[in-house]
């Protein structure tokens, strides 16, 4: 019989590592997709991968070790954003800390997006943009969720032409871009490629027996591996996401586009690379932070670093929703770039009239258009009052819903409407689906899901409505029509700051 291959990397951090300090999990295992990705000596390997798996752990991981057992070696890791990259320098320096002290290497360099140690070997972590310069090893962490994978594929290819290998991994991202053409060859061979398939029952951080389920799992309906083999964790999660939306995320699923109103496609169309400053936007989840951004942008626009007008929509949340505010920017151009997103889950009504008030005493908000369905209603009535035609209260229903969905598909597929690399609110606005009823009218929402309600897809839709020509359907319902009124003049922003 011949020995099982060991390799240098997987030796090394086996023999020195300590780790559940290194993962902050007590009783931490290696898992068997984690000594088979260290084992792999092939050039490229792509792994289809479940949600919270631990793969970026896994390659800092390698990153560290080959940064101890070669000398003058690059690890270059591409995440979706800056968060991200940033995580993976976190994850690396836990690593070296949790390094048996005769091993662990004096760091040469340290910050938010590189490491250097002593044997003159870097690891390198940014955001998605193309790969140059640099030879050694290249990983495209969540490849799938690239808004440029093709331009970022190209680039990463040559970098391992003199040695290193290219590593991608990835949650599925419906059936197509590069990653769902490299998994499943049905466009162009990819031969070079050693693939796994990482779905959740492959850990046991989500998985109650992990060997039982690798011989059994796959060949059960969801519902009933999730329930035989599930931890309680992700069993509440199963219980609280659409089926579709597990499958996808935690079962390697590439889902059928054709159920989606807005596609991966024209999503990604729309994503900008925030680490290139391209966008500047300001995101808070809670009233303190909120406020403090408010503040921030009124500067951005006193100093002309983002447009002069903005347009507003707010979701009010319902039962576990959380209300979502979202202001887009309006300037000589036809697009309409996100500026501002406030997420704010269980809050007062005066908490949230306290942020309403402060966007609109501070900032230049020609319009903004507020849910007044249900929990809505007095907020709306309220804003109203104090704002005039600068708020109206608008109501849901699937007329207006209608509407609303046309004009975000309509924007989203001209590629005017600017939004970060962020998961959530990618995720929140390829949830919603067009569907019909017996009656064949369109009816435009989420199915089956008790986690949101795609708050930030109708918040945004509301900010892009309001945001339309100076005449157009602004009102509670689509009979009632009436004039959204042209911004004032900037200087009337001014007064009062």
């Amino acid at each position: 019989m011949n020995a099982v291959r060991v390799s240098p990397e997987l030796d090394f951090l086996i023999t020195y590592l300590d780790l559940p300090a290194a993962t902050d999990q007590p009783g931490a295992v290696w898992e068997q997709f984690q000594v088979q990705h260290l084992n792999n000596p092939a050039i490229f390997s792509l792994a289809n991968k479940s949600r919270r798996v631990g793969y970026s752990w896994l390659i800092a991981a390698k990153s560290v070790a080959r940064s101890i057992l070669r000398r003058r070696h690059t690890s270059t890791i591409v995440s979706i954003n800056q968060e991200e990259a940033s995580d993976k320098i976190r994850y690396a320096k836990q690593i070296i800390e949790a390094l048996d002290r005769e091993v662990r290497p004096r760091l040469i360099i340290d910050n938010a997006l590189e490491l250097e140690v002593s044997t003159g070997s870097r690891i390198i972590s940014h955001p998605c943009r193309p790969v140059r310069g640099k030879g050694g090893d290249i990983y495209l962490d969540e490849f799938a969720h690239y808004p440029k994978d093709r331009d970022i594929y190209t680039s990463a290819v040559p970098v391992v032409t003199k040695g290193g290998q290219l590593s991608i991994g990835s949650t599925p991202l419906g059936a197509g871009g590069v990653f769902w053409e490299i998994a499943e060859q049905k466009i162009q061979p990819y031969p070079g490629y050693v693939r796994s398939f990482v779905p959740w029952w492959a850990t046991s951080a989500l998985c109650r027996d992990v060997p039982g389920a690798l011989k059994m799992a796959g060949f059960m309906p969801t519902e009933e591996r999730v329930r035989i083999f599930g931890a309680p964790r992700l069993i509440e999660i199963f219980n609280n996401v659409p089926l579709v939306d597990f499958q996808q995320e935690y079962e390697c699923a590439w889902i059928d586009e054709s159920v989606a109103w807005i596609t991966w496609d024209e999503i990604k169309r729309n994503q900008l690379d925030a680490q290139a400053e391209s966008l500047i936007v300001w995101q808070a989840n809670s009233v303190e932070a909120a406020l403090a951004a408010i503040e921030r942008i009124a500067e951005a626009v006193q100093a002309g670093k983002i447009e002069p007008v903005l347009y507003g929509g707010y979701d009010v949340g319902r039962r576990r929703n959380t209300s979502e505010l979202t202001l887009v920017g309006k300037g000589v151009t036809q697009q309409r770039p996100y500026r501002l997103n406030v997420s704010l889950d269980n809050v007062e009504f005066d908490d949230q009239i306290a942020v309403i008030n402060k966007v609109m005493d501070r900032l230049p908000v020609a319009l903004l258009l507020i849910d007044k369905n249900g929990l809505g209603m007095q907020l709306a009535e309220t804003t109203e009052k104090r704002y005039s035609l600068r708020a109206q209260g608008v109501d849901f229903t699937n007329a207006t819903k209608e509407l609303w969905a046309g004009e975000i598909k309509v924007q989203f597929q001209r590629g005017q409407v600017p939004i970060p690399i962020d998961r959530d609110l990618a995720y929140q606005i390829h949830s919603i689906k067009k569907k019909f009823t017996a009656a064949k009218n369109a009816v435009f929402d989420t199915e089956g899901n008790e986690k949101h309600h795609a708050d930030k897809f109708w918040s945004l839709a509301l900010a892009l409505w309001a945001a339309r020509e100076a005449v157009g359907p602004a009102a509670s319902s689509v009979s009632e029509r009436e004039t959204v009124h042209a911004p004032r003049p900037r200087s009337s922003w001014n007064s009062g700051r």
